[in-house]
């Protein structure tokens, strides 16, 4: 399940992520999430800027759901929990991940407008499923793994 969440994600890209604002609303927007497995299941990453809507959207309402469309009518959606990683070693590594994967799913994080993964105008936001759903099925993260 959790391979064929990665290979629709990964083919499509663009995914649009919903977050819930002050006033209980939901509210979306198109993001770029690099998916990793782990141990644990996978693991999405994304940059975004620190003032950003998601950001204080996430500070108190720490969940997002993203969901994929590909024209041949795949469909695949992650329920996770979300949350800013701004540690030197992990924004290094998600730097790393975007600008050494094929296009389109990788590119040069500078056309973020930062000059490399310590620029305070970027963070990481780390999405951690607890739920995938994709035509073959539904997948949970297990009860004692811990968010």
């Amino acid at each position: 399940m959790i391979r064929e969440f990665v290979r629709i994600a990964h083919g499509v890209v663009w995914c649009t992520l919903a977050t819930v604002d002050d006033r209980g609303r939901p509210r979306s927007r198109v993001v770029h999430p690099y998916w990793e497995r782990t141990d644990h299941g996978v693991t999405g990453w994304l940059f975004t800027r620190p003032a950003s809507l998601k950001v204080a959207h996430l500070a108190r309402h720490p969940h997002a759901s993203c969901s994929y469309w590909s024209p041949s009518q795949e469909t695949a959606v992650a329920e996770c929990d979300a949350e800013i990683d701004d540690t030197e070693p992990v924004r290094r590594r998600v730097w790393a991940l975007f600008a050494t994967a094929a296009e389109p799913l990788g590119y040069d994080p500078r056309i973020l407008g930062a000059d490399d993964h310590r620029d305070p105008s970027i963070t990481v936001l780390r999405l951690t499923p607890w739920r995938l759903r994709t035509p073959g099925g539904v997948w949970r993260r297990a009860a004692s793994h811990p968010a």
